[in-house]
């Protein structure tokens, strides 16, 4: 279950980073939200560390 959750997780990220890109291309860089959409990403990635902290902790 973790394992399925984790994977989603990343693919739901890839998303946004594709998301992120266009936004940054048609916008800029410093646009509000490309700011809310880095500030999601931030947050799956975070959840997707812990998940992989979760399933292989380090000794």
């Amino acid at each position: 279950m973790l394992l399925k959750n984790a994977l989603e997780l990343s693919k739901s990220i890839n998303e946004d980073r594709w998301i992120m890109y266009d936004a940054v291309q048609n916008k800029g860089i410093f646009d509000t939200e490309v700011r809310k959409i880095s500030q999601q990403l931030n947050k799956k990635i975070i959840a997707l560390q812990k998940m992989m902290n979760e399933m292989d902790p380090l000794p």
